[in-house]
Formats: C-alpha cells, structure tokens, sequence
C-alpha cells in the first residue's frame, strides 16, 4: 500500500503508478514468526486485473501485489531476509489488520497503518 500520494496513469490500455514510498508487510516462508514491515519504493504496472510491482529487500526482488504486499496479506520471504528485518508490526495494528474487513485489499486498518508507517518510515526502510 502506498503511504504517500502516488501518480497514477496509462500507457496504452495499460494503468501504471509511479514509483513511492510502498509499505509491505512480511512473515517467513518458513517456521513461524510476527509480522515485520518494510517501506520500500515501489513502481506498479497493471498485469491482467492486477497490479504487480518489485521491491528490493536487500539483496532480494520480492513480487508486490496489490495492498501490502499480497493482495492485503503478508508477503513471505526466506528465512536470511525475514531475519534482517528490524521492525515488528505492532500488536495493536496487527489486531487492526486481523479484523479490518479487507478482502483482496486494505480494510479499515488502512489509515492507521498508513499514519504509522508515515511515522516510522526512516526505520522501515532499514
């Protein structure tokens, strides 16, 4: 989900947003752990109904699809980067997302992630 105002426009038929500042919530593809985030600038570019972009994560391009990442779910990544990650999503947000209503998409969570990822922003893209 973008934090900031984003530009949006057409090439063709196709819709594309401009690159900004893009938050992504994360869990690893293996074992379990809490929910990180990160803040990394993404550009998105229509792909059938969907809107996909990448982020770097250090030395890794994960796939962004949609709000946060996954279509309104965590996006999973392996265990080296999921570890190199410094910030948990706050307890508080997480029941937020848990029961904001998005399907496909942000619920009514939306604002508050977005007020805290704006707040922290300098940390989430560690």
């Amino acid at each position: 989900m973008y934090i900031k105002p984003t530009r949006t426009y057409y090439v063709g038929s196709e819709q594309r947003a401009a690159r900004g500042p893009f938050l992504i919530l994360l869990q690893p593809k293996e074992g379990d752990g809490p929910i990180k985030a990160a803040v990394r600038s993404v550009a998105l570019a229509q792909c059938g109904h969907w809107m996909m972009g990448r982020a770097r994560l250090y030395s890794r391009t994960v796939i962004v699809s949609g709000a946060y990442g996954s279509d309104g779910l965590p996006c999973t990544v392996e265990r080296a980067v999921y570890d190199r990650l410094p910030v948990t999503l706050p307890e508080n947000l997480l029941r937020a997302w848990n029961t904001g209503g998005g399907w496909n998409s942000a619920g009514n969570e939306a604002g508050a992630l977005r007020t805290w990822a704006l707040a922290n922003e300098r940390e989430l893209r560690l």
